[in-house]
């Protein structure tokens, strides 16, 4: 059975095809480069970090509402 890759190097790591068009050569370096990052996504840390922040600050804003509407 043959397996498909999307590596731009082949077996001996040099270029397999000098006349792969650019399209494909920047698709194959993105995801050679970035789509196996060891790193989570920025958005979803960003996402959890807005969501401890928000329970953690969520009680004191509605202490002091509760407070001021007395």
């Amino acid at each position: 059975m043959q397996t498909l890759t999307l590596s731009s190097l082949g077996r001996d790591g040099h270029l397999r095809d000098e006349r792969t068009p650019a399209r494909l050569r920047a698709f194959r370096f993105l995801s050679e480069r970035f789509v196996q990052r060891e790193r989570p996504s920025v958005v979803a840390e960003f996402l959890l970090f807005a969501l401890i922040a928000l329970t953690a600050t969520w009680p004191m804003f509605t202490l002091a509402h509760a407070l001021l509407n007395r």
